[in-house]
């Protein structure tokens, strides 16, 4: 029987396979991939918790079972995540200005990381003003000032809250 003419079904659970309630089976023909088969489901139901696969008699692999879990997000990562879209939402079209740093270690450093490692913070003498996007906007913006490796972490000040200049070069 020639691939794309197989056909196989999954079926989705809204908790553990045969322990749970049964929501539905999807069939297909031909392949499909793990990232497809959880886009159909989610389409479906955002309830299922495991997808039981079935392969087609005529395939090499049927007979064995298959089955994919939900993975769910992480709750803190999750946390995270909602804190930045916020902020980027906040910060959106307002002018930054970016001061990046990088950490160079010593052990007669005068700051010491969560790892317990000593380090000298090196500020980069050139700050640069720009209108915010996104945080990933900014990383990039610092690339292609220090080069990837040039800097560790950066900060945002607005443009409010910079001190008036004591001089002026021009």
């Amino acid at each position: 029987m020639h691939p794309e003419a197989m056909k196989h079904k999954a079926s989705l659970w809204d908790g553990d396979y045969g322990t749970s309630r049964h929501i539905t089976d999807v069939h297909w023909e031909g392949d499909i991939t793990q990232e497809e088969l959880i886009s159909v489901a989610d389409q479906i139901s955002s309830d299922w918790q495991t997808i039981d696969l079935e392969l087609d008699p005529a395939h090499p692999c049927h007979g064995n079972t298959y089955r994919l879990q939900k993975s769910w997000p992480n709750l803190l990562d999750e946390a995270y995540a909602l804190r930045t879209l916020e902020a980027e939402d906040e910060l959106e079209g307002t002018f930054v200005w970016v001061h990046c740093c990088k950490r160079v270690y010593d052990d007669a450093g005068e700051l010491e990381d969560e790892g317990g490692r000593t380090y000298h913070q090196v500020f980069n003498t050139v700050m640069f003003c720009l209108e915010f996007v996104t945080f990933d906007d900014i990383a990039a913006q610092c690339d292609d000032y220090f080069g990837p490796d040039g800097w560790d972490e950066y900060d945002l000040y607005l443009d409010d809250d910079l001190p008036e200049p004591i001089a002026y070069c021009q």
